[in-house]
């Protein structure tokens, strides 16, 4: 602890104030592709170094949590399942075969209502100058414009917020998080980092998710290999002939095509060894920090 001695007036304790934010991870993909072996071993990663300094002197990992967008498929006999009927089997591929109300609710109560995002594009911005080497093809992270008076940006629509926060404070959050932005510098914080990690197939399909995750990681897979994996595995209810060529590959193309071409999400290469993507994921969070 330092101190400093003015004019012979009585010692003042210097102190770095302590502000606790979320780190909120998205990995999504093909399906097969590895996004769940990817999480799973994030999580593991984070788990082990809870309560130590994470990659900054400043940054301490506090929380890890996660959630997976599978948990809130809906029961086999919900009515509101689309199903084809060519096939007679649902359609487990759309938006729709998802409780993503419940899934934003429990995000939201993991967050808390007054929670802070920790915007690791913009603090990099202040801090680093440059372009960084990829080691994987993908597009570039967007690169906002710094704002000094908002180092801990605002991703999302505040409709979201007051949609999913039981509360029902969600209009206070901004205030509170810009008129802290602007009384504290960065380089005097002490930041305790939780971790929330966001896994499915939909992720970056649905606003609140999509928008919520300051990094996003997508594993991509060509036809015939996510064809192959996906021969190999079992599901309940089981795939019926034709149920992958007629929708599971249409519908994946769909849905990429949405959010393909953004600057904001790294493509993976989900052929590479699970432990090469592992690598390269950690980097690329280590270097947002």
């Amino acid at each position: 602890m330092a101190y400093e001695i003015r004019n012979h007036k009585p010692h003042t304790r210097r102190c770095c104030s302590t502000m606790e934010t979320w780190l909120v991870i998205g990995i999504s993909g093909v399906t097969n592709g590895g996004k769940t072996t990817l999480a799973k071993a994030l999580e593991t990663y984070f788990l082990a170094h809870k309560g130590t300094v994470f990659f900054r002197e400043n940054l301490h990992l506090n929380q890890v949590v996660s959630i997976c967008q599978d948990d809130y498929f809906l029961p086999v006999d919900s009515p509101r399942h689309e199903i084809i009927k060519k096939l007679n089997h649902i359609n487990w591929e759309v938006m729709g075969s998802l409780d993503m109300d419940r899934m934003c609710q429990d995000v939201m109560k993991v967050l808390g209502h007054k929670f802070i995002l920790y915007d690791c594009q913009q603090l990099r911005n202040h801090h680093q100058n440059g372009d960084r080497d990829r080691e994987m093809d993908g597009p570039e992270p967007v690169e906002p414009a710094m704002d000094e008076y908002n180092l801990f940006a605002d991703h999302f629509l505040s409709n979201f917020l007051t949609k999913y926060d039981e509360n029902g404070t969600a209009s206070q959050r901004a205030t509170n998080l810009i008129k802290k932005s602007k009384n504290e510098s960065y380089q005097s914080l002490n930041m305790k980092l939780n971790i929330l990690l966001l896994e499915g197939f939909l992720i970056f399909n649905h606003s609140f998710t999509r928008d919520l995750c300051t990094v996003k990681f997508h594993i991509h897979l060509p036809y015939e290999r996510c064809y192959a994996r996906r021969m190999q595995r079992v599901y309940d209810p089981p795939d019926v002939v034709g149920y992958f060529e007629m929708c599971v590959w249409p519908m994946y193309e769909r849905h990429y095509r949405e959010f393909k071409g953004r600057k904001d999400i790294y493509v993976l290469n989900g052929e590479i060894p699970p432990d090469s993507i592992f690598n390269y994921v950690i980097n690329c969070i280590k270097d947002s920090l």
